[in-house]
Parts: structure tokens; sequence; C-alpha cells
């Protein structure tokens, strides 16, 4: 298997936010959850909880997260990786599209970026787990596509994300 320079920077940031976890931007609170702001994400936990079969049943992966301002993933996207990855090894029938999005602090240009380099960095550590590269597409929406309108640290948090789709259409079919 081929990788690239890019992919190895990638793993070590990756690897680097498993070691420091710590948040640049402060938590919000103790009590802060996803559905209490964005009623898009409120099934979240739920979807965090499936086994890989239910996940092949209902299509539905939860979204991750990442760290403000950075392409270090949250802690708690690690075990839904390693569940798309065991889905993606086993049936090479099945294609992921992975869609980056970013809060809206910072220009355009910035967070186009940014949400492109946190979908690449989810495909990279997909990689690292055996699935074959070319089942995956990835996209960066950056700040134009939000879940929630506000400017508050939880809005910003709760649009910082990485949103998954799992198909077995041949990618010809899925655009």
């Amino acid at each position: 298997m081929k990788i690239s320079i890019f992919s190895i920077l990638v793993l070590s940031v990756l690897c680097a936010g498993c070691i420091n976890s710590g948040s640049r931007e402060r938590k919000v609170n103790d009590n802060f959850t996803l559905s209490a702001i964005c009623p898009e994400r409120a099934d979240e936990d739920r979807l965090r909880k499936q086994s890989v079969e239910e996940i092949i049943k209902s299509r539905k992966i939860p979204s991750v997260d990442f760290e403000f301002d950075g392409i270090i993933l949250l802690p708690s996207g690690y075990e839904v990786l390693d569940k798309v990855a065991q889905i993606m090894t086993t049936d090479r029938r099945y294609k992921l599209i992975i869609e980056g999005h970013t809060d809206e602090v910072g220009s355009d240009e910035y967070n186009d970026w940014l949400s492109s380099a946190r979908a690449n960095a989810i495909k990279s550590y997909l990689v690292s787990r055996d699935v074959y590269a070319d089942s995956i597409k990835t996209y960066g929406y950056g700040k134009h596509h939000p879940l929630v309108r506000s400017d508050s640290p939880e809005a910003r948090a709760c649009n910082r994300r990485v949103k998954f789709v799992l198909t077995t259409r041949p990618w010809e079919m899925v655009f």
C-alpha cells in the first residue's frame, strides 16, 4: 500500500490529538449536549451506540467532531471510525462520502481548506485501517452549510463536524 507524505502528516496530527486532547476553545459547560442546540444531531448519542450490524442496516453514521480551528479529531470519533473501517473492509461494495464542515470563524478560503483537511484526515485514518482509498470520496463545505446559525460557542461546536454517507451504489450513480 502506498502512503503519501500528506497522509503521514495527517495521521501524525490525528495521533497527537489522541495524546493531547485538550481543546483550545474552552468547553461551554459540563451540561452541553448537541441535542440541546442541534435538533438535527439529536439522535447522534444513540447512533454512537449502534453495533456495526445496526449501522449497516440503518446506513446512519453519527458525525464526528473536531477541535476548534484544527484537524484534531475529538476522542469520541475514533470508536465511530473504527466501526466504519470494519464495515468498509468487510464488504468492498460499500462506498463512503465524507463531508467536512466548519464553524463560521475565519475566511471562506480558510474554512474551505479546513473542512477539506478534516475530511481528508478522516479518509487517511480509514485508509490506515485498510479501507480501500478509492471507495472514499471527500468534500469540504467550509462554513456554507451550518446546522445552527449563531455565533455562540455551542453553535460553533455543533457546526464543526464531519458527516458520512454510506452507500453501495457505484460512484457513477451517486452523483
